[in-house]
């Protein structure tokens, strides 16, 4: 385990954003090169890669999943592995999630399958939503479409080790909106002779904060406003542009449509107000991600079996997760593994992937392998 800890604190010290994880792809294959997998296809869709180890005789084939990319957060953690690349860090634990599946190379060698396949899939690209439908053809085009997938996402202010999971939705569906307002520029003097889009941002920034509590949703819905651009520090200028970016979440597809339909509606009202010409463009889309209820079951299994507790949520995670591609495509589980009562939440500023929950996934991981290929 040392090895491993090792391993996941040295992808913390080289975080890399979506699209350009070469370096941390480089520092897989080196790892990888100790334990030899009988085939290591690289280079999929960018730096993915997945390494496959085959039995003797025939079986399923599974698929274990880890995302590679970091996020645009600055670090303020002061430890010696923190990332050395000013504003971005391993914010969502992806390096744990590596290093969970990086360490089952070595237990495969010294503790061999007999059946079917193992593949560890190296995803780039989780944080943008690229990533997961492409890697997913490129599975299928290789004829390496897994029969059953397993991804493991850290989950911090849960027992340290637990094992996480739900009967219903997991992880929320979500998207990215970017509004685009273009008016007129004018003197600040005369803002008269213009169109200045502020007075519509200010109605638009209310209007989509306040659709999900206006009805006719069946389930939990949130807009969050995340992003705002007008004019320049300019005191001679009135600006004729603006730009608002904001991310919709709804645990079922149903309200995700109508969600989207009615901020649509909104945004367009507002700029026929104001005489604005309105742009919208969507981005970083994540299906809803429902796991395998057999596989739950499966989960809670080899989870007790193995020492560890299991917590069954009755509210699905509200972040999302492109691991939704493939449980949408056959039998798949997202599973949640505890980091810790006292762990920083995601996507902050303070978080590092606790190494002592290193080999609770490890165990996860290598216990599903056990009962299915063993």
């Amino acid at each position: 385990m040392d090895e491993l800890i090792r391993f996941r604190q040295e992808l913390h010290r080289y975080p890399e954003l979506s699209g350009h994880e070469r370096g941390t792809g480089k520092r897989i294959r080196f790892f990888l090169n100790k334990y030899r997998p009988h085939t290591l296809h690289t280079d999929i869709e960018g730096e993915g890669m997945a390494a496959v180890f085959n039995g003797t005789e025939a079986g399923p084939t599974l698929v274990f999943r880890c995302d590679l990319d970091a996020l645009p957060i600055h670090e303020t953690e002061n430890k010696p592995h923190r990332s050395t690349v000013p504003g971005v860090s391993h914010a969502s634990g992806h390096d744990g999630h590596i290093a969970m599946v990086t360490g089952l190379s070595k237990i495969i060698i010294e503790n061999p399958i007999k059946r079917g396949r193992a593949i560890l899939l190296y995803q780039p690209e989780e944080e943008n939503g690229e990533g997961a439908l492409k890697t997913f053809r490129w599975l299928r085009e290789h004829d390496l479409l897994p029969d059953y997938a397993f991804a493991i996402h850290n989950i911090p202010r849960f027992p340290l080790g637990s094992v996480i999971v739900s009967r219903n939705v997991f992880a929320a569906a979500s998207k990215g909106l970017i509004v685009k307002l273009y008016g007129v520029s004018s003197h600040a003097a005369y803002p008269e002779h213009g169109v200045n889009p502020s007075p519509a941002m200010s109605e638009i920034i209310q209007g989509l904060t306040g659709i999900c509590s206006g009805g006719g949703f069946s389930d939990f819905t949130l807009i969050t406003v995340i992003h705002l651009k007008l004019g320049e520090v300019v005191f001679g200028a009135s600006p004729g542009y603006g730009e608002i970016g904001a991310t919709l979440r709804a645990f079922k597809d149903a309200d995700m449509k109508k969600l989207t339909e009615d901020a649509l509606q909104l945004i367009g009202s507002i700029g026929d107000k104001y005489n604005l010409q309105i742009e919208t463009t969507f981005g970083d889309e994540f299906p809803v991600t429902i796991n395998d209820a057999n596989l739950t079951d499966l989960i809670e299994k080899l989870a007790a079996e193995n020492g560890k507790q299991v917590v069954e949520i009755n509210k699905p995670n509200r972040w999302s997760d492109g691991f939704a591609q493939f449980t949408v495509r056959g039998p798949a589980i997202l599973i949640g593994l505890g980091l810790g009562e006292e762990t920083p939440h995601l996507s902050t500023s303070e978080f590092d992937f606790p190494d002592e929950a290193l080999q609770h996934g490890v165990d996860i991981y290598n216990a599903i392998i056990s009962h299915y290929l063993r």
